[in-house]
């Protein structure tokens, strides 16, 4: 994305449910596009969005009617960074167990968040007063890397 392109800046809402998921997955791939960023390449930080997404339907807001999780995407010339914010209890992710122990190595779960810190550039937890968790992750992008963000007339 060259270093004259203006910035993107992308938020969307959606419900607590498992169907959402692959919505926010493609929303991702959609602008991990725009900012000139292939497939290919795309692959690892769209999955780690995915995860954050899932993290925040599944295990933040426990797939609760009523509660939402807030997506934002905000690109530049050197970086993409994806904000994604659940309405839960919050967590402590150092507390987390190793994914990579012995005894965890068979457990069914317990990756998202081990592999969302493999697979960002940079990766911070907060917890918004209002509650909740917010993850904050950001993937650095080539800034010789042209893209289409500011071509008129382009649609998300």
């Amino acid at each position: 994305m060259g270093a004259n392109r203006q910035r993107l800046a992308v938020s969307v809402c959606c419900g607590s449910r498992r169907e959402w998921i692959d919505a926010m997955q493609a929303l991702a791939e959609r602008v991990f596009s725009l900012a000139g960023i292939g497939a290919e390449e795309a692959y690892w930080p769209v999955l780690a969005v995915r995860e954050a997404v899932m993290n925040a339907v599944l295990h933040g807001n426990k797939e609760r009617e009523g509660t939402t999780v807030v997506v934002e995407y905000n690109v530049d010339a050197v970086r993409i960074e994806v904000l994604v914010q659940d309405q839960g209890e919050g967590f402590d992710p150092d507390a987390l167990a190793d994914p990579l122990s012995q005894e965890n190595l068979l457990a069914e779960g317990g990756r998202g968040v081990y592999l969302i810190r493999q697979l960002m550039d940079e990766v911070t937890y907060s917890f918004p007063a209002v509650g909740g968790t917010r993850v904050r992750m950001i993937k650095a992008v080539a800034a010789e890397v042209e893209s289409p963000i500011d071509e008129p007339g382009r649609q998300i």
